[in-house]
């Protein structure tokens, strides 16, 4: 088996933790971080740590994450940097937040809306790889390059659709009527 196919094969398998499998404990930087790492690591193409301390200091700042309380991190903290790891390979940092914002809403509130994040996350890991089942990877031939032209039109795709989505919740009020609250 080809190294490519045995990633995706992994896809298959792969489990995001859920609300109720994130620490009730308060955690210090270095453990939030800790746990992205051992929670997204079996997947993750970059090397270098997945997320660090100036991303974290920065999301806070920027208002993506809320303000840690005494230098401790709650599972909301460690749901939201999961989402926005992921995320932020795909939009832009405004859309983060309106999209958690939307899906919170929606959600009833974090905790489910992180659920429903991370089973959606898995079944697109999942989609992907049944897709290329069909293509029938190999390294000598050129079904991946084939592969590759279809996963970077589908991301253009998903992504251009996630921008309209978004441009029309703004457009209907949604914004505006959640931050009346």
């Amino acid at each position: 088996m080809d190294e490519l196919q045995e990633w995706l094969d992994n896809l298959e398998e792969f489990k995001l933790p859920r609300w109720s499998d994130l620490p009730e404990l308060d955690l210090y930087r270095d453990q939030l971080l800790t746990l992205i790492d051992k929670y997204l690591g079996p997947i993750w193409l970059d090397d270098g740590p997945i997320v660090t301390t100036s991303m974290v200091n920065n999301y806070v700042k920027n208002g993506l994450l809320p303000h840690p309380i005494k230098k401790r991190y709650t599972r909301e903290h460690l749901a939201y940097l999961i989402a926005i790891t992921f995320l932020k390979q795909v939009v832009s940092i405004s859309e983060i937040e309106e999209g958690i914002e939307l899906m919170t809403k929606l959600n009833g509130g974090i905790d489910n809306a992180f659920d429903f994040f991370c089973a959606k996350q898995e079944t697109a890991l999942k989609l992907i790889n049944h897709r290329t089942e069909d293509q029938k990877l190999s390294e000598g031939n050129d079904s991946s390059a084939y592969l590759m032209v279809e996963m970077v039109t589908m991301s253009f795709a998903s992504k251009w659709v996630t921008k309209k989505i978004l441009m029309l919740s703004d457009s209907d009020g949604s914004k505006e009527k959640s931050k009346e609250k």
